[in-house]
């Protein structure tokens, strides 16, 4: 959950409930839709106390290989008046391979939902955004940065004009984290503050790049946006400790970044939907699991809310993955850590925390895909 000056709703409920599955009930007509598009999707599941999974559980609740794929996310917690009460988690992480009918393309996404139904929000983005990428596959394959930047921002404004959820999304928002792979191409698409990370070896050592930027509300072209359209910027604390920067809108909203999806009263004052999109030529290890991996090469991706920034920085989130052989484990673990540092320093109060873990090389080269499988694929990943 992005941190935003509304309180988020707290309801008491399990510590294991996991948010909404993506379908929860596919019908023949979903899958013979899902294998004409070729598209199979798995959202990230919540995570208890245990972060180990054995070989065939990690290859059987997903419909890709775990070793090389993996996704987790926790719910974040708050003082109540009986303890500790579990809340809503707002965060949704997704995991679209393959996309569109090949398995040499690739989506993976975080959405950091903030305000009273940021849930909802981050729900409705997470859908749409992938549903308007899909659909405008031919334009993503000629301009990728221009495709998602559009669709990205037709998203908000589907969501703002929306019958059902326009008032909603007044007071209520989203990050939006969009990593598109193709072959070796790689494009982030960020609006928000959910980080995606590369992990690389230079000369045998890890080392970590960000690949996306934080848009906090104090970055000196983000401040004079805001500041020229009427909004009011309020700075962190030193060295970027908290309390964060915020963008208050007329006294009532402090929304703690300064690019979101909803969040209609700031868009008012300077907040804009659009994503700073970033491309990269990854280089990974050639050969099957990176077998005879040279000392310099792109070894992994991360992409997370800052569930997991904000205790832990890119490079020692690199160190924690790169100590593992699998994906879902790595990923495990950096939910974990991050939970553990959460307790450490604020005690009982928990962001939620959601990451994904990409182990390069996953894509197929040149393989255009199984349309059957993929539909397979998504009834696996739904009833899971």
């Amino acid at each position: 959950m992005g941190t935003c000056c509304c309180k988020p709703e707290v309801q008491q409920k399990s510590f294991g409930e996991s948010p909404k599955p993506l379908e929860e009930a596919p019908s023949t007509e979903l899958l013979s839709c899902s294998a004409l598009r070729g598209s199979v999707r798995y959202q990230s599941r919540e995570i208890g106390l245990s972060e180990r999974s054995s070989k065939s559980e990690r290859r059987s609740f997903a419909p890709f290989d775990r070793d090389k794929l993996g996704t987790h996310t926790r719910h974040g917690i708050a003082p109540g008046p009986r303890g500790v009460k579990a809340k809503i988690n707002q965060d949704r992480g997704v995991i679209c391979w393959p996309f569109a009918g090949s398995t040499n393309q690739a989506m993976l996404c975080v959405f950091d939902g903030h305000g009273p139904k940021g849930e909802v929000i981050s729900e409705y983005c997470m859908t749409n955004v992938l549903e308007l990428l899909e659909q405008d596959n031919e334009a993503l394959a000629k301009d990728p940065a221009a495709c998602l930047e559009a669709n990205m921002v037709k998203t908000d404004e589907m969501l703002l004009s929306s019958p059902e959820l326009g008032r909603t999304a007044m007071n209520s928002g989203t990050t939006a984290t969009v990593c598109y792979l193709c072959g070796n191409s790689c494009w982030v698409a960020c609006s928000g503050d959910s980080r995606a990370v590369k992990g690389s070896y230079v000369n045998g050592v890890v080392q970590a790049t960000d690949m996306s930027n934080d848009h906090k509300p104090d970055l000196p072209a983000e401040m004079l946006r805001i500041c020229k359209a009427g909004g009011t910027v309020s700075a962190s604390g030193p060295n970027g400790q908290p309390p964060p920067s915020r963008v208050w809108a007329q006294g009532r909203v402090g929304l703690a970044m300064s690019r979101s999806l909803g969040d209609g009263e700031c868009k008012r004052v300077g907040v804009i939907p659009d994503p700073e999109v970033l491309h990269f030529d990854l280089a990974p290890a050639k050969g099957a699991n990176g077998a005879g991996a040279p000392d310099t090469h792109d070894a992994f991706l991360i992409i997370a809310s800052d569930g997991v920034w904000e205790f832990i920085p890119s490079l020692e989130a690199c160190q924690i993955v790169h100590k593992f052989n699998c994906a879902t484990d790595a990923c495990a673990e950096l939910v974990q850590q991050a939970a553990a540092r959460w307790k450490r320093f604020e005690g009982s109060y928990r962001d939620d925390i959601t990451a994904i873990v990409a182990y390069l090389p996953f894509l197929d080269e040149g393989v255009e895909g199984n349309p059957v499988a993929a539909g397979a694929g998504e009834l696996d990943a739904a009833s899971a």
